[in-house]
């Protein structure tokens, strides 16, 4: 997954890419919406060149559509495509977690309960933006942790292309409720219990109790 950090050298194309998804991602630059390169040019005081890799990089992951001699623009969700990506994630994210069977667990459940305290942490200050950065990064960590490239690649598109839907419906919510932290610590518990089984299970309930709010959200 992209991450954006302004402490971290980047190339111009990078420095693009990540203000351009995170503008996609929370809505900024809305589904639907053309991305001309003259403008984003103008905007990050760039050369053509950084400004199309930049949107090369976003329609491989997926924020971003093409169409013959219409350009670029942000990708549009149906509702039948958000119910889709969900059941999608939900079904890989618990592959993942059943792929954790006769691992040592403890590095991976270090680095959750550190996840979790930053999380609650952005919770508490009802800080949305950050919150859901670490909320990424919490399920990051455990898909890193196996090793397993082909579902990673897999993961790494279907999560793109989630993260729209998932920034609007926790921002909507405006964190009203610490459900999703419940879910979270629930998860992170079973793997220190070593119950992949029960970790499998919440991780799919906790990607799929948003589901119907999710999909409502994209019905026109």
């Amino acid at each position: 997954m992209y991450e954006e950090d302004d402490r971290l050298p980047q190339t111009l194309s990078y420095f693009i890419l990540n203000r351009l998804r995170w503008r996609i991602i929370t809505g900024e630059i809305k589904p639907g919406q053309a991305l001309r390169e003259l403008d984003i040019e103008a905007d990050y005081g760039s050369s053509r060149g950084p400004v199309r890799e930049s949107l090369r990089m976003l329609l491989q992951s997926g924020l971003v559509e093409t169409q013959p001699r219409r350009g670029f623009r942000v990708r549009e969700y149906t509702s039948a495509d958000v119910r889709n990506i969900y059941e999608l994630r939900a079904t890989l994210e618990g592959m993942v977690v059943a792929a954790l069977e006769g691992r040592n667990l403890a590095p991976l459940c270090e680095s959750l309960r550190g996840r979790l305290k930053i999380m609650e942490s952005y919770y508490k200050q009802r800080d949305t933006d950050k919150y859901f950065r670490e909320n990424s990064r919490f399920h990051q960590c455990i898909i890193d942790f196996t090793e397993n490239k082909p579902i990673s690649q897999v993961l790494f598109y279907v999560n793109e292309i989630s993260l729209p839907v998932r920034y609007r419906l926790l921002y909507e919510g405006s964190l009203s409720s610490r459900r999703s932290l419940d879910y979270h610590e629930e998860i992170t518990a079973c793997l220190e219990a070593g119950d992949i089984v029960g970790a499998k299970m919440a991780t799919e309930a906790h990607i799929l109790e948003n589901l119907e709010r999710a999909t409502a959200l994209y019905e026109s």
